[in-house]
This record gives C-alpha cells, structure tokens and sequence, in this order.
C-alpha cells in the first residue's frame, strides 16, 4: 500500500483526497473504490500506462478549462485623504487606450514586480496617475494627453501606492521609497516641498521595507521597518511616525514591533482619530493618534502572518475591520474595541487589502483569494453573497468603480488578466490579457504587486493597472481595446478541446495499445 502515499504526489491539490477535509461520509464512500482502482492501476502495466496517459490529459484539460472561466467606495491606503481607489473626471477631455513603459534599465527585484498600485488624481482639470516601481522612479502620467509630466528619481524601489494631500491649497504627492526616504512633491509640476530620512543607514542595513503613507488633517503617518544584520531578530525595531506634512517635520515616533508593518489605515471614530495597522507576524494594532501623542487602544492576534492592510467600513454606526491572511481565512473586527465578529476561509492564501462598497443599499466586502476566486460577503455576518472562479491566483486588491449607472470590482489575477466583474452577481463582463512577467519566477504571497484603480468619465470608466510585464495599461472598460481577452470565448474553448481530443484518438491511445506489445515482444526475444 506504499503506492497510495506515492500516488498522492502527483494529484492536484485541489482533488488530492488525501489533502482535502472532506466529510466521514463521503470519506468513507469513496475509500474503499479509490483503493481498488489504484491498486489495481498498479498491478496491471498496461492498464496502468493508459491510466497514465489519461491522468496527463485529463490534467492538462482540466488546467485549460479553469482558465477560460452616488455608492461609496472602497477605502484603503491609496488616493486622497478620504482614501478612494477610484475617481470621477467631469472634463471634456475624452481619454483613450494607452500602454505606457517606463525607460528606467532596473525591472525587478525577486518578488516584486515592476509596479506598484497607481493613485488618480484630478490635478488643475486634468486626470492624473501617479505610480513607481522597481525601476525607482516616481511617474507622474498625464492620462489626458498620454504624457509623463514629471518623473523623479529616487535611490530604492518603490513597493507600494503614494497618497494626495491637499497643503496650503495645493495637491501633494507623498510616497515612500526602501531607500528609507519620505518624498512630498507638488502633483502638478513635481516640484520638491520636502524630504524625510526616516532612519539613519548602517553598513549592516538591508532595504526599508515602507508602504504607502496616510494622510489625515495635515499630518503623514508612515510605517517603517529595516532589517539590520548586526542586531538578533527579537531585537529588531519598527515604528509609526507622524510627519507635518507642509514641513516634513518629526511629530513624534512609536516603535511597534519588531519586523515588516503594513500601511496605516485611519478612520474617525468617536471623535478621535484611529490608526490601524497589521505587523507580518499577524498582530494587528489600533492607535488613537493626533500631533501630539499616540495611545494604543488594542490589539488582537490573527491565525497567521499578514501581507495586506486591513480594510475599514466607514458608513456605519459600527465601524469594521476586514483582514485575511496566510491562512485562507478573511475576519471582521469591531475597529472600537478589537472584538471578533466572523470568521470566513478561502481555500487559500488571502494576501492583499479587501476592499468595501456599497451595492444595493448592503455594504459589502471583496477580497481575492490564492484559491483562483475572488468573493462578495456581506460586512454585517460574512453572508458569501458570491463567489467567482477566475483563471488564476487573485493577487491584487479589488478595486470597484461605476461604469455609466452600473456598479463593477476590477482585480487582476496570476494567468496574465485583468478582470472586470459586475459587483452586484459576479458575472465576469470582460477581461484583458495584460502580458506575461518579464521574470518567470513569481512567487506567491506578495502584497507588492500592483492593484488596479479607476477613473470614472463621461465617456465611461478606464482602468489604471501596473502590470508586471513593464507596461502601465489605462484601458477602457467599454467598446474595443487591443488587450481584450478574445481567447476566452467559448467557441475558441470547444475548438481547442476538440483539436486536443483528435490528438489523443489519434496519437496517444494508439501508442499506448502498440507500445507495450514491442516493448514485451523485445522481452521475450533476449
């Protein structure tokens, strides 16, 4: 019986019956006949060579066909100081179709990609992306004209969104760059106002790890850490500061823990000023902050690490935090006191922001999982209102927007797409094919790759989106763009099974009722 410990090997995980929890009953039913079919798979040669093939077809089928398948916003870390995602453009100005590449020679670091998630701005009446990368430097688009209007460089990659913040009138571009740098630039021209070092360097420094900044009553709230060879890990530091955001000047600073932090997530409550934060090893943290004091209100555990920020329901007597985590598993908490009030798991890794919104009068959070799905659950008791299978790994962030009067959730997935969802059933509208990564190994469990984000026109809405192929894609979610997904109608499917069933009648089962004849003739001649 040592066959069946070496057959679950080559079973996919998500039809491994010896890794999946399936319930006694259905255990029991199917034991029993598994056990006889593949015995016998393993005593008989012939049949157990057929089965072989059978096994890789059916894997490779199996593979093609799970590829072919006035609200308020979501808030998070990315935008303005109301931390929205997507952005309405009344100008006349109509935008169109473009693929933008950066000319930085620097394109990856191993488990970053090449974007980070894009903030969108109307600055002076003119739609404006502003995102960085592994390349350095911060991009200022003009997406009304397809121009850069400004770059600048700085001396680290660029890991995550940069936030808007409106100071002495004008729209500032803040952002956070690993060479431990805060950056504030005026959004229109890119000219510098100021910049931070947040830690002094040392010969035995890593890289910063700093995520997006938060913005809130002319104040920066930046989470920072840096590895340091020379101090033992559980002497590690890490902290949130608080920044004057006209001057750039240290308000105060309250180490946290001692590894990765996630960005800061705030929310008025009760006529205080909250701040949310996720440590890697899965501690999450609230603290009422202002100019002058920080005091910690509570913290909670979660079954494993974080990678994402948490994501907060804001229109609600009863403010709640949504995170998941490594564990598959996405959970509401009461932001007053910390309480957990449900519980969900995915079938995998959860490992960027959720995101909430509003859709028929029902708040409602998305989050993408590693389990090829993305989800719609009700905030008030984790209710799945559904669930979407898609062609890959969801990686980033959802991002909702309205297109016309309808309301839709964008995210982007590891098979190379971008998809576009209706938000209210979860029907998939279109879908993009946005290129294969320049770097083959991606690997799982990063929150850095890029989210999409929105602008919504007169003309209908168009999607900002960092690919890690290099290329920043603003398409239209409506009429003709040279990215749709034209490979995914169901014509092209049944054409593609029907030329791989001809195969396999043709080639594949001949050679298996042939082969092992000769193979025992030669056999018996020796």
């Amino acid at each position: 019986m040592s066959f069946l410990f070496e057959m679950r090997r080559y079973l996919p995980a998500k039809s491994n019956p010896f890794k999946r929890k399936m319930a006694g009953s259905r255990l029991k039913m199917f034991r029993l006949p598994m056990t006889f079919l593949i015995f016998t798979i393993h005593q008989c040669k012939r049949v157990r060579f057929f089965f072989s093939v059978v096994f890789v077809a059916l894997i490779f089928l199996f593979s093609f066909c799970t590829a072919c398948r006035g609200e308020e916003y979501w808030r998070q870390q990315r935008g303005s100081e109301a931390g929205v995602a997507s952005v309405i453009y009344n100008g006349n100005t109509m935008l169109r179709e473009w693929h933008f590449k950066g000319k930085g020679k620097r394109r990856y670091e191993q488990g970053i990609t090449v974007w980070a998630s894009p903030v969108i701005a109307v600055v002076d009446d003119v739609p404006m992306a502003f995102i960085g990368g592994c390349d350095n430097i911060l991009y200022a688009l003009d997406l009304a004209d397809k121009s850069v209007r400004w770059a600048k460089m700085t001396n680290g990659s660029i890991q995550d969104a940069p936030v808007i913040g409106e100071v002495n009138g004008m729209k500032i571009v803040f952002w956070c760059s690993s060479d431990r740098f805060v950056y504030a630039h005026i959004a229109a021209n890119g000219e510098r106002l100021w910049t931070r070092e947040m830690i002094q360097p040392t010969k035995t420094q890593g890289t910063a790890h700093m995520p997006s900044p938060l913005f809130h009553g002319g104040i920066l709230y930046v989470t920072f850490f840096v590895y340091d060879k020379a101090v033992p890990s559980y002497a590690q530091k890490s902290f949130l500061a608080a920044l004057n955001a006209e001057t750039g000047r240290l308000l105060w600073q309250e180490e946290i823990d001692n590894g990765p932090l996630s960005a800061p997530i705030g929310a008025e409550i009760d006529g205080r000023f909250f701040v949310f934060i996720a440590a890697r090893k899965g501690v999450l943290r609230a603290y009422a902050v202002d100019e002058k004091k920080v005091e910690g209100i509570w913290q909670v555990q979660m079954p494993h690490e974080v990678m994402a920020s948490p994501a907060i329901e804001t229109n609600s007597h009863s403010p709640r935090l949504f995170l998941g985590s490594k564990f598959g598993d996405l959970i509401a908490f009461d932001a007053r006191t910390g309480k957990k009030l449900w519980h969900k798991m995915t079938g995998n890794w959860v490992d960027n922001n959720a995101c909430v919104s509003k859709v028929n009068g029902e708040n409602v959070v998305f989050v993408g999982s590693h389990d090829y799905s993305l989800y719609a659950l009700r905030t008030s008791d984790g209710f799945v209102m559904w669930k979407k299978s898609l062609g890959g790994e969801v990686y980033s962030a959802p991002c909702v927007f309205r297109n016309r009067q309808n309301l839709y959730v964008a995210a982007a997935c590891l098979d190379n797409h971008l998809y576009v969802l209706d938000a209210v059933s979860g029907k998939i509208e279109t879908a993009y094919f946005t290129g294969e990564p320049v770097w083959d190994k991606i690997s799982k469990g990063e929150n850095l790759w890029g989210s999409p984000a929105a602008v919504e026109t007169r003309n209908g809405a168009f999607l900002v989106h960092g690919s890690y192929n290099g290329y920043v894609y603003v398409l239209p979610v409506e009429g003709e763009t040279s990215l749709r997904a034209k490979a995914r109608n169901s014509l092209s499917l049944w054409i593609s099974l029907a030329a791989a069933g001809i195969f396999f009648a043709l080639f594949a089962i001949p050679i298996v009722l042939i082969w092992p004849n000769k193979h025992e003739n030669s056999k018996e001649q020796r």
